[in-house]
């Protein structure tokens, strides 16, 4: 058709029609830059494919069958877990009651395998359904969003307006919701709890057990609950008969109330603690005060039970070797105990018994109180059958690298590496160095790898390369768990077409193996050259979700049918986009597809065009959030929560957009908080200043914040994901401080005193003491507060120091090993002369302890961080470190020198190098130190695989420019995100344009600008595919063009030569 249309154009131009030529080249760059995109005006223009997929479009469409469908549902058993939000949005509020019930007990059945989403959606439906008559008056959410459109449309309503009135939630209600109703605001549950006969005591009165289900409950809930029962006229929440029937509600017991028990009260509230599985030391601890604490024997201790992690470090520091020994068959079994409790523990047990690996199962639970040093004495084998035990095997989870280490190191000295994977428990499994694994006969049996075990992606690596040959077959391809992080590009691209595709579907395959199936998948398509333009609706349905984070291109998009676009963005509104960078166009570019399909505008923007968009949400720009209207961004909250991080001038908007659609912060409530949640990161300290102070507010903040964990493992910048909570944190500590202010009675040097509690409670909010508070702390609290000290990552130096010197008065001039050890990061807090006065002979646990805190490869901690190396080695080359000394050093071995690291046995980096790999040493000369001794112990740089380049880790960044172009193109996906950030820009421009297109998009994440500044056009370009911008070059190397700019360049090409 081209060549005909050419032949035309070539005929006018000879005839001299140019005028002609130009406006047809115009229509055909109009024709090309519309096609695919924005719709007509009519409505069905904006309907998208319908939210609910395969197997849930036949449920949602029967669930307003007349007839009862318990059979039906029960084919969806194994599938309901996968059942999205979006599908749950779509389903009828006119479902029978029967069918209500019935669906509603399967999902109960499922409460804890489905979406989080997916769950409030839920319970969203069930509201509907039961408030959907106009006469009704019910309070639901939809309520409170109207209360909040009324406050938009300047008719503010009183505040408190119709809550607590008229719930649509009766007892029958409560029951079909089951565990459902944690979904549900605040405001909701406060309604059911009102009165002397509320739901809550019709609920506690039944025969029901739901109170028994309710794991997920949040403290403020868990307290609305138990003032329900407070309310009821004939239920006494202090009487035994009632504690035993409280469920999950005594997890969350007053500790003010306590007072109140008697001593059978207290012995059925601690029985019913055992149950819980939220951390509820605060309870023991409060149990413990009431009770008091004398315990002269071993007897004494054991009656404890449980309640013996309540024990403060001052008291177990009292108790004798000899009752510890007699009461450990108990406190074995006893979760929950904090580092500093286990270690003391296992120090009596070792003064009073000589402790053998047989012996570990008598600890259980507190093995983890041993030390490294302790574990290389046990013989091999009879630790691995002792980490058989499950308390013993659950202990792992609490130690250090340098201990599990030094157990791996014991096992595999005298055990056979095919019967250690037999027995090993998968706790420690990613810990097996892989030069050891590559000896393993296990590994070539594919029955073998389809357990489900936590390997790592070096050791999967090395896995598949053993069963590749097997694996281009549906069925093999599908046994794999865990091991498929190990299958590379390479291998992809020569599978079938259906085992990739189950491949696909596997959830533990990583971003550049998606990447990899769509290019493979589109690229066979995309053999017939108009095959966009022909896509059918049966084409899309061979799509997976999956694919669309990074094909078709946005060109390719644009050509697919306008009648099929809605489908298209069906599929992309459901695709994780978090796997693009964020500063990759496609995001962008994907949104604009979307809403030119759709014809939608942000101003005009429905509830429904706004959820139909999934997390296509988090690519609106400023101007888009202002232009949304306030009832359509209450609608899209839960996909904006889920974007975690925003640039400024996006968390200006959005701030503007919360304080614009939500009530004034001044009436703001739980609700609000528990909505927002990680949103709430966009708004100023100013803001949650006009937030009321209450202890609803503080439990809410503290609850939101413990959702937050930081790492100290290198995120790639475009991909840290994680919001700025320092607002909610100085919130938290302002709250606490203004409600415990009035308590205070103490010297005026000291008018502010932490204590233990309020440390334990702040957390990381103890970085905002000043100095002058923190020396304020008691030498009692500060020891008994010293585990939640330890884990504050935001203490400055000053901070540090005034903690030292708090140590020191708390341990005295002769500090032992174990003291320094319990310090962690705060020995930063020792200068040079302290350094040399109090570390004079440290040991291995001591180094493992305080080595994983990287101020000690900077300038500034250098003197004293190699005075503890020196005293650490005292007499002993660095040819004699062992793999567990090396693990133990962390950023310690970042300071020794090039001719010191050359030292080191090449074995025992081996066997330490994936640990040694997680260090980011900031010195390129110790990395390519460490780099040199990878090459002795892996072999020349050629032949390394994604094991080795797993395995070293971030030591990769110490290659040389003209070792680096020699890396095998199908391993280079395989460099940590660490080392790439590492790799100097002029080593870094050496990578050839295959390695670089074939980085992966976490290494695109970590890629420095100076190292983009160091590339040429065609390598940058080769880069940027990798996180998803149009290509410039297929993999075949030529150029890919649009159909329509060929002809048009040809066109002008033809009209310039007559000119």
């Amino acid at each position: 058709i081209s060549l005909l249309i050419l032949e035309k154009v070539w005929t006018k131009l000879k005839m001299g029609h140019k005028f002609q030529v130009i406006i047809f080249i115009c229509c055909l760059c109009l024709i090309d830059h519309t096609t695919g995109m924005r719709g007509g005006n009519g409505k069905d223009s904006k309907q998208g494919a319908g939210r609910c997929q395969g197997w849930e479009i036949n449920l949602r469409n029967n669930l307003t069958d007349p007839g009862n469908i318990s059979d039906y549902i029960n084919d969806f058993y194994e599938n309901i877990s996968d059942l999205s939000p979006g599908c749950v949005r779509t389903f009828s509020l006119n479902v029978t009651h029967s069918n209500l019930v019935e669906l509603m007990n399967l999902l109960n059945t499922k409460y804890d395998n489905l979406n989080p989403g997916t769950r409030k959606q839920i319970y969203k439906w069930v509201e509907g359904t039961y408030a959907k008559t106009p006469e009704s008056r019910m309070k639901t959410m939809g309520h409170i969003q109207n209360e909040r459109k009324s406050k938009n449309q300047d008719e503010k309503p009183e505040k408190g307006n119709g809550k607590g009135k008229n719930s649509f939630i009766t007892l029958d209600v409560l029951n079909i919701l089951g565990r459902f109703i944690v979904q549900a605001p605040t405001s909701t549950l406060k309604s059911i709890s009102k009165g002397n006969d509320n739901t809550v005591c019709q609920l506690f009165k039944s025969s029901s057990d739901l109170l028994d289900k309710l794991f997920d409950l949040t403290p403020v809930q868990a307290r609305i609950f138990l003032n329900g029962l407070d309310n009821c006229t004939d239920v006494d929440t202090t009487n035994e008969t009632v504690i035993v029937e409280l469920g999950q509600l005594a997890c969350f017991y007053p500790t003010k109330q306590l007072k109140s028990l008697r001593m059978n009260a207290i012995k059925a509230l601690q029985d019913k603690l055992h149950n819980c599985t939220r951390n509820i030391k605060k309870i023991y601890q409060a149990l413990l005060e009431v009770t008091g604490v004398n315990i002269l024997s071993a007897e004494n201790l054991k009656d404890l039970g449980d309640a013996a992690i309540g024990l403060k470090i001052s008291q177990l520091s009292n108790i004798t070797k000899e009752v510890v020994v007699g009461a450990v068959e108990v406190l074995k079994d006893v979760r929950g105990w904090s580092k500093g409790q286990a270690k003391v523990f296992v120090k009596k047990y070792m003064e009073a018994e000589n402790v053998t690996a047989n012996k570990l199962k008598k600890l259980g639970y507190l093995s983890f109180g041993f030390g490294a040093k302790t574990f290389s004495k046990f013989k091999g084998q009879e630790l691995l059958t002792a980490f058989t035990d499950e308390e013993v095997l659950e202990s792992v989870n609490f130690m250090l690298p340098v201990q599990k280490k030094s157990i791996m190191k014991g096992i595999l000295e005298s055990v056979e590496i095919d019967s250690a994977l037999e027995l090993l428990p998968d706790t420690l499994v990613p810990q097996i160095p892989v030069k050891k694994l590559l000896k393993a006969g296990n590994l070539s049996n594919l029955n073998f790898l389809s357990k489900n075990r936590p390997w790592n992606k070096g050791q999967s690596v090395a896995a598949i390369d053993r069963v590749k040959n097997q694996l281009n077959d549906v069925k093999n391809i599908s046994k794999l768990k865990a091991v498929v992080k190990g299958i590379p590009c390479s291998l992809i691209n020569t599978l079938k077409s259906d085992v990739v595709k189950a491949l696909a579907n596997n959830p533990l395959v990583s971003s550049n193996q998606i990447r990899c199936f769509s290019i493979k998948f589109f690229k066979d398509k995309t053999s017939n050259p108009n095959y966009f333009n022909n896509l059918t609706s049966e084409d899309i349905n061979e799509f997976l979700i999956s694919y669309m984070i990074f094909q078709p291109d946005i060109n390719e998009l644009k050509l697919i049918p306008q009648a099929l676009c809605p489908h298209m963005v069906e599929l992309i509104s459901q695709a994780n986009l978090t796997m693009l960078p964020r500063s990759s166009p496609r995001r962008k570019e994907l949104l604009d597809y979307a809403t030119n399909c759709l014809n939608l505008t942000a101003s005009a923007m429905t509830e429904d065009d706004g959820n139909s968009l999934g997390s296509l949400v988090c690519a609106f720009s400023p101007d888009d959030i202002n232009n949304l209207n306030n009832t359509v961004f209450l609608a899209i909250v839960d996909q904006l929560r889920e974007c975690g991080r925003f640039d400024e001038t996006k968390k200006t908007a959005l701030r503007q957009k919360i304080l614009s659609a939500y009530p004034p912060l001044s009436e703001w409530t739980v609700d609000e908080l528990t909505e927002l949640r990680s949103l709430l990161a966009v708004l100023t300290y100013e803001d949650f200043k006009s937030i009321p102070n209450n202890e609803d507010i503080q439990t809410a903040l503290l609850e939101i914040l413990s959702a937050h964990k930081s790492t100290r493992n290198f995120v790639p910048p475009d991909f840290d994901n994680s919001p700025n909570v320092s607002a909610l944190y100085q919130k938290v500590f302002s709250t606490l401080n203004s409600t415990s202010q009035s308590r205070r009675k103490h010297a005026t040097d000291c008018p502010k005193r932490p204590t233990a509690e309020e440390i334990e409670t702040l957390g990381e909010a103890n970085s905002l003491w000043t100095v002058e508070q923190l020396s304020c702390i008691s030498v009692e609290d500060f020891i008994n507060s010293l585990d939640t000290l330890t884990e504050v990552e935001g203490f400055n130096i000053a901070q540090l120091k005034a903690l030292k010197s708090k140590a020191l008065e708390a341990f005295g001039m002769n500090i032992s090993n174990d003291q320094l050890a319990s310090l962690k990061k705060i020995t930063l807090g020792f200068d040079e002369s302290e350094v040399t006065q109090y570390f004079t002979a440290p040991d291995i646990d001591t180094i493992g302890a305080i080595s994983d805190y990287q101020e000690w490869a900077s300038t500034e901690y250098s003197k004293q961080a190699k005075t503890i190396m020196k005293n650490f080695l005292g007499q002993r080359s660095d040819s004699q470190l062992s793999s567990t000394d090396l693990v133990g050093m962390g950023y310690f071995l970042c300071t020794r020198s090039s001719d010191e690291i050359k030292n080191i046995n090449a074995t025992a980096y081996s066997t330490a190098a994936k640990e040694i790999g997680e260090t980011m040493c900031p010195n390129i000369e110790t990395l390519t130190a460490l780099k040199n001794k990878a090459v002795e112990a892996f072999s020349s740089v050629d032949t390394w695989t994604g094991t080795q380049l797993q395995e070293i880790g971030v030591v990769a960044a110490g290659l040389s420019k003209e070792e680096v172009p020699k890396l095998m193109t199908s391993a280079v996906s395989f460099l940590t995100p660490g080392a790439v950030s590492k790799i100097p820009p002029n080593v870094f421009s050496a990578m050839t344009v295959e390695q670089l297109r074939n980085l992966g998009p976490q290494n695109y994440g970590a890629v420095t600008d100076a190292q983009k500044a160091a590339l040429s056009q065609e390598k940058l370009q080769a880069l940027k595919e990798n996180a998803g911008f149009e290509r410039a070059i297929d993999n075949a190397g030529a150029i890919s063009w649009n159909p329509v700019m060929i002809l048009t360049l040809l066109v002008l090409s033809l009209t310039a030569t007559l000119h």
